[in-house]
């Protein structure tokens, strides 16, 4: 009944990459520049999660183990980005209101691309700082640069790496929809703030179902 989507080019054709430079919009808007730099052409395909066990902003361990049984939307950020991460995390912020109204149990998942400052209270305060509810969005570190790079390869065909240009860091700015197992089903513009196409992906899903 899952359906498994396959991106052909997803690197160069449907990952978007960020770089968070400045707080300058011109940077946001010259994405496409860090863009081509990063994207690497290649017939692939997302599989999803991994096999993990980090800690989220409660210093609890959360593993990949735990997020089967749910649908999850999975996206990365960082609290030192000026740029998307600030577009990107009150989007999901709505998106968790909403999906409370709809009575849509997801669990909600962003990992830090910059797991060396980002320790669990900073995560914190950073998804303090968007109303997040913890109760069921996990805010995850507890590994190394290199650990994150190789995850974003493995699981979801993304890049993760320092701007050629500056110290800043680029990254996907997609949200990934898993199914119960894990895997990804589909993916969505996480700058995006209509929040429809991905409450009506996941109310497709849980209608499959039944």
């Amino acid at each position: 009944m899952k359906k498994r989507w396959v991106f052909v080019s997803a690197l160069a054709l449907t990952l978007v990459l960020a770089a968070c430079g400045s707080s300058e919009s011109s940077d946001v808007e010259g994405m496409e520049d860090a863009n081509e730099t990063a994207a690497v052409e290649q017939e692939s395909e997302a599989t999803g999660l991994h096999e993990f066990e980090y800690m989220n902003q409660d210093n609890e361990v959360v593993t990949n183990e735990d997020l089967k049984g749910k649908y999850s939307l999975v996206n990365m950020v960082f609290t030192r980005c000026p740029t998307v991460c600030n577009l990107m995390t009150p989007n999901m912020t709505n998106l968790q209101n909403e999906l409370d109204e709809k009575g849509l149990d997801v669990n909600l998942v962003s990992f830090t691309v910059d797991p060396e400052h980002d320790t669990p209270e900073k995560l914190k305060a950073y998804g303090e700082q968007y109303d997040a509810d913890f109760s069921n969005w996990d805010f995850l570190t507890g590994y190394d640069r290199e650990e994150v790079e190789s995850f974003a390869a493995s699981s979801f065909n993304s890049v993760v790496q320092s701007h050629p240009e500056n110290d800043d860091i680029i990254h996907s700015t997609q949200t990934y929809l898993l199914d119960m197992n894990g895997q990804v089903v589909e993916q969505f513009d996480g700058l995006e703030v209509d929040k429809e196409p991905i409450i009506d992906a996941i109310e497709t899903l849980v209608e499959m179902e039944k």
